[in-house]
């Protein structure tokens, strides 16, 4: 095993966890979790003063648009905490292995993703100006829009070898549910849910790979 990689295994006390996941909130703070949630209270106060300006069935078709671009928002604030920091750093500054750093910033930018979301969907819902409207369940598909582009990024950090081929695979991702996915699956259960089981297979896999020796030989040649 390469030194310093992947020395963390030994189980940490419940202080050393919190204070472990305080210290990466506080590392992605700026872009992982204030960027999304500014960005859904943003979109939520241009749906609502769209409404007002213009009426609800404007405004209405007006979110339809923007609130696609919330996931997208999410998914490369993602990719930005992934793969902004080189292999070594990162692993020098945690006690624990890069897998573990890494999965854990991919849990904060999710939860973050998630306030966002219901940031930007109360207002919208309570205002009436939800497209296909189906009430308070249809939080669903900003949340699960946020999970899928964090989970996508997660993969796509790990795998495309550089963060400008990670961006374009979350891009690409993301353009497939907007324009190709979401319009033509309108049943919640399978529009969020079915995607959200393949990623979360391919992320499972992703977790495996980066707990191999061989993929930190490979970053850290990249680093130097």
């Amino acid at each position: 095993m390469i030194a310093g990689y992947g020395s963390g295994s030994g189980r940490l006390t419940g202080s050393a966890v919190r204070a472990l996941v305080a210290a990466q909130a506080r590392r992605v703070r700026a872009v992982g979790v204030v960027v999304p949630v500014a960005a859904g209270a943003c979109i939520a106060a241009a749906g609502v003063c769209w409404a007002h300006a213009a009426g609800a069935s404007s405004a209405t078709m007006a979110m339809l648009a923007l609130t696609q671009v919330y996931p997208l928002t999410v998914g490369v604030c993602t990719v930005a905490v992934l793969a902004g920091d080189p292999l070594v750093e990162v692993q020098a500054a945690s006690p624990v292995e890069f897998r573990a750093v890494q999965t854990l910033r991919a849990v904060i930018l999710l939860a973050a993703g998630a306030v966002g979301a219901l940031v930007m969907f109360v207002p919208l819902q309570a205002l009436g100006i939800v497209y296909r409207d189906v009430g308070w369940m249809g939080l669903v598909t900003p949340v699960g829009g946020a999970a899928l582009m964090v989970l996508t990024a997660y993969v796509a950090a790990a795998l495309a070898g550089s963060s400008r081929n990670a961006s374009l695979a979350v891009v690409a991702v993301w353009l497939f549910f907007a324009l190709v996915w979401d319009p033509n699956v309108p049943l919640l259960a399978l529009q969020r849910g079915l995607p959200l089981l393949a990623l979360l297979a391919a992320a499972a896999c992703v977790w495996r790979a980066l707990g191999a020796p061989e993929y930190a030989w490979r970053k850290l040649g990249g680093a130097r």
